[in-house]
């Protein structure tokens, strides 16, 4: 049975009244339009219309002008098309099936759409390195109460590894890996990290557009099942001025049969070492990518397991890339937060390697013991990693141009706003000034 006949039978289920036909706006926060199932059944081929403006609006939907999505096209709606391969039932209710889907705009692919993006630059990579790609997501959380005074995390001191303080969460933690399988998403691991209430999971490789839709996801159903119990789980990177910041590492590997094209026995082959210069020649754009938000840039730190320097080391955490010490050799990319979409990391990873082994980069020595002083420290500021972005010619070209432009866009109009915006911290010096 294909797939398009498997979510045909799902939503003729007398039991299944609703179908959310998903999409990610260009943060990566998952925005969606519920549709009858008997409708969605019988209409899900031609696609079900939406405001195109949504996969150019912030993550608070602001709308920026000038992005081209908006008066520029009367405020028109696009054509959201299910991806059938996607298609599951939602574990929390009886009643629902939900779908990621793809965009069209008068007949042709939105190319801002970032599903859209990462899709492009796989079938450049396909061509270029001949190789399968496999990504590995490692994504880090904090788990919350709510309180008078805001949210405090679930456990109270950086327990990391500590078996009693993840027992603590057991509840919300069996909910999530049940849904989480459900949902098509192979849950391997789950341990308290080093900050109070944060906790790190990791999920089975996949090819790269199949493990942004498990990134996208883990995220949705983590959420609802925090809030099942009264819990807020966040992925933004900094949540919490005096606790640690979420990460998230995506690892690549690349696969010619049974060749690992990223080893030289036990060290990176040359392939290898291109990808990883790749990834430094073009580290700056990708902070502005893994930064959906000004709050992304605070988790660079010095002295931290967070990246802080333009670097690669072996099996050093503290470098932006990483080559852990396993079989098979891979790449991990650290440069991104937890709150990042999905589809433009691994977009952006591996638009950057590619690059590099294109132009047969050599990457400088791998550091040795902490980076920080060792090599130059990546953007603190949005402006600058924004800028770096929209004159970086090759991601541009590999990205698109058109996304590139309307990215920035929306960026730019965050960062006015915050600007613009006085903070709790800045009102304190009402006291003295």
């Amino acid at each position: 049975m294909t797939a398009g006949a498997e979510m045909e039978a799902l939503l003729e289920k007398p039991e299944i009244d609703h179908l959310f036909v998903e999409f990610t706006d260009i943060d990566g926060v998952s925005r969606s339009k519920q549709i009858d199932a008997d409708y969605a059944r019988k209409k899900w081929r031609e696609g079900f219309s939406v405001n195109l403006l949504m996969l150019a609006v912030s993550s608070m939907t602001d709308v920026p002008e000038n992005t081209g999505y908006g008066e520029a096209i009367n405020f028109a709606d696009g054509v959201a098309i299910p991806d059938p391969e996607t298609c599951r039932r939602l574990p929390w209710r009886d009643d629902a099936a939900r779908v990621i889907c793809e965009f069209e705009f008068r007949g042709e692919p939105v190319e801002v759409y970032t599903r859209r993006v990462l899709q492009r630059v796989l079938a450049d990579a396909r061509e270029e390195l001949g190789a399968a790609f496999g990504v590995g997501n490692e994504l880090e959380f904090h788990l919350l109460d709510s309180t008078d005074d805001g949210y405090e995390p679930v456990t109270d001191h950086p327990h990391e590894y500590v078996t009693r303080q993840t027992e603590r969460v057991r509840t919300f933690y069996n909910e999530m890996k049940r849904w989480n399988d459900a949902m098509g998403v192979p849950v391997e691991s789950i341990q308290h990290e080093y900050g109070a209430g944060q906790f790190e999971v990791l999920f089975d490789y996949a090819p790269p557009l199949e493990a942004a839709d498990r990134a996208f996801t883990f995220r949705e159903v983590t959420k609802e099942a925090a809030a099942t119990e009264g819990r807020k789980a966040t992925f933004m990177a900094k949540p919490l001025t005096d606790s640690s910041a979420n990460g998230y590492h995506l690892h690549v590997s690349a696969f010619d049969g049974s060749e690992n094209r990223f080893a030289d026995d036990d060290s990176l082959s040359a392939t290898g070492e291109a990808f990883v210069a790749g990834l430094l020649e073009h580290a700056d754009a990708l902070v502005a990518l893994g930064c959906p938000t000004i709050n992304g840039y605070k988790r660079f730190t010095p002295g931290s397991f967070s990246p802080y320097t333009r670097s690669w080391g072996y099996n050093n955490r503290t470098a932006a890339i990483r080559v852990p010490e396993s079989t098979p050799i891979r790449i991990e990319n650290r440069i991104a937060g937890a709150a990042a979409n999905p589809y433009l990391v691994a977009a952006g990873t591996l638009a950057a390697g590619l690059h590099g082994v294109r132009a047969e980069l050599d990457p400088e020595p791998p550091v040795s013991g902490d980076a920080e002083g060792q090599r130059p420290t990546l953007p603190r500021s949005p402006e600058v990693a924004l800028r770096a972005l929209e004159t970086d010619e090759e991601l541009t070209a590999m990205l698109g141009e058109e996304f590139v432009d309307v990215f920035t866009t929306v960026k730019r109009h965050q960062l006015d706003l915050f600007n613009d915006h006085v903070t709790d911290w800045e009102r304190r010096y009402i006291q003295v000034l």
